[in-house]
């Protein structure tokens, strides 16, 4: 039993003198408690929508008679292309590429952060025999990236706070 504790004592002042730190919720300024989201596709409203959630704040999709914060996403396009081929001229890599530019304005319309562009990439390998396990792989990794840039545009929300 000591040892169990020495051990949970010791990971603990281990993790925390790296900088370890657990992700808590997402303090966003108290301008953006209530923020209408325009542009940007489905998905992407759907992540942020969730993770505004969790900040105790309202994202909506509403046009016309903005009140409070108003995140525009100007650019906002998920492609892929091939990565590599083999001898033969098949394809066995694929990249997936997203794409994000976008800028928040308070209710006046007055910058609160200005326009940005994140840039993400994932690549995975394309085996012709297995079409539908790749398939599934590359949804997977969609997913995965709306998930990765919703979580970058929180951060540098969140950066506008301290």
């Amino acid at each position: 039993m000591r040892h169990l504790v020495f051990l949970v004592v010791s990971i603990s002042l281990l993790l925390g003198g790296c900088g370890f730190q657990m992700r808590g919720e997402w303090q966003l300024p108290a301008s953006m408690k209530s923020t209408v989201m325009s542009g940007g596709s489905q998905n992407l409203y759907n992540f942020l929508q969730r993770e505004f959630r969790s900040a105790s704040a309202e994202l909506g999709r509403r046009e016309g008679d903005i009140q409070g914060a108003h995140l525009i996403v100007t650019q906002s396009q998920m492609n892929k292309r091939v990565l590599s081929v083999d001898n033969r001229g098949k394809v066995i890599e694929y990249e997936i590429y997203y794409i994000v530019n976008f800028k928040v304005l308070d209710e006046s319309g007055k910058s609160i952060i200005p326009a940005q562009q994140i840039n993400m990439t994932r690549d995975y390998p394309f085996a012709a025999t297995d079409v539908i396990g790749s398939g599934y792989e590359e949804q997977l990794l969609r997913k995965d990236m709306y998930q990765d840039m919703t979580r970058q545009i929180m951060r540098r929300i969140q950066s506008q706070v301290r």
